[in-house]
């Protein structure tokens, strides 16, 4: 009776991911899917043709989702601006701290802008950061973004080749 309860919920949790993964590959894009299965990042709300096709900025959110509540722990609001060729990033946040979301994210975000052909993603750090301005500037030049730090603001630029 255990067992079967058991198997119950982990098929029940198998299913709502597998659907939340085909709900977004409707209107969004899939970018990665955890080997585990433990998450996803995407695209949400716009397909790449869409973008691409379309010379007016647009603003996709980059997610990641968690299988084992099915919630959005990280997110990026992004402004994406074909005619520039440019992809700015508006803001970066993640309810869980410390777990890699934040490297999950950026990794995908520099997958999503080479699909894109975009040659330069840039964006503004948040006085509201100022505390972790060392983190943000570590885990920002692990990828390659050149940082600015000025009092309390700064600036990232991340050249496509």
């Amino acid at each position: 009776m255990v067992k079967r309860l058991f198997y119950n919920i982990f098929t029940s949790k198998k299913k709502k991911f597998a659907n939340a993964l085909a709900n977004v590959e409707r209107d969004g894009v899939i970018l990665e899917v955890d080997p585990g299965n433990k998450w996803f990042a995407a695209v949400v709300h716009y397909k790449l043709d869409e973008i691409r096709n379309n010379e007016r900025a647009r603003a996709p959110n980059l997610v990641l989702v968690r299988k084992k509540d099915l919630r959005q722990v990280a997110h990026m609001r992004l402004v994406v601006d074909m005619e520039k060729s440019e992809l700015l990033l508006g803001d970066f946040e993640s309810r869980i701290e410390n777990k890699g979301y934040g490297s999950i994210l950026l990794r995908n975000l520099i997958k999503f802008a080479e699909e894109l052909d975009i040659t330069r993603i840039n964006g503004n750090l948040s006085s509201t950061d100022r505390d972790h301005f060392d983190k943000l500037e570590h885990l920002y030049s692990k990828y390659g973004f050149k940082v600015k730090i000025l009092g309390n603001s700064g600036t990232i630029l991340l050249e496509i080749k």
